[in-house]
């Protein structure tokens, strides 16, 4: 399984690049992660037939190695959450954490658990897109996109 990215996402985070004269980002990882954060934070996401179709890479970038493990216990939370599923309900949240990962895949996620992950993005790019609509340069990006996340809370 593959993580993806939407043509739409890859476009607007394109024009952020080919407008930027403070940077670029570094890679189409960065963009999903970007993307990926707040769809999670939100607990909320595409359904499973809305993923996106536009794959772009197979495992976690050696980058983003080290950061794997939390953007999938968050992952994990946002499900639990997402699901109603009670906190002491200990069974429950062990199956979901089976669901999700996968001790045997070189990501560690379940092809379950990558689509999720890449519904996730799909949502959170969505939120960016209808709260920061004219794709600025990236310092500025960054700076809306601080604040946008602060604003999902």
């Amino acid at each position: 399984m593959s993580f993806r990215l939407s043509t739409e996402a890859r476009s607007y985070y394109r024009q952020i690049n080919e407008k930027s004269t403070t940077g670029e980002f570094d890679s189409l990882w960065d963009q999903y992660y970007l993307s990926a954060m707040p769809g999670i934070k939100d607990r909320s996401r595409v359904p499973e037939d809305d993923e996106p179709g536009e794959e772009f890479v197979t495992d976690v970038i050696q980058a983003y190695d080290d950061q794997k493990y939390e953007i999938y216990s968050t992952l994990i939370v946002a499900e639990i959450e997402r699901e109603g599923i009670p906190w002491d309900e200990k069974q429950e949240i062990q199956d979901m954490m089976l669901k999700i990962l996968d001790s045997s895949s070189h990501t560690r996620l379940s092809d379950y658990g990558t689509a999720v992950l890449n519904c996730y993005a799909e949502k959170g790019f969505r939120l960016i897109r209808s709260d920061i609509t004219a794709p600025p340069e990236l310092d500025e990006f960054l700076e809306q996109y601080q604040s946008f996340l602060e604003g999902l809370d």
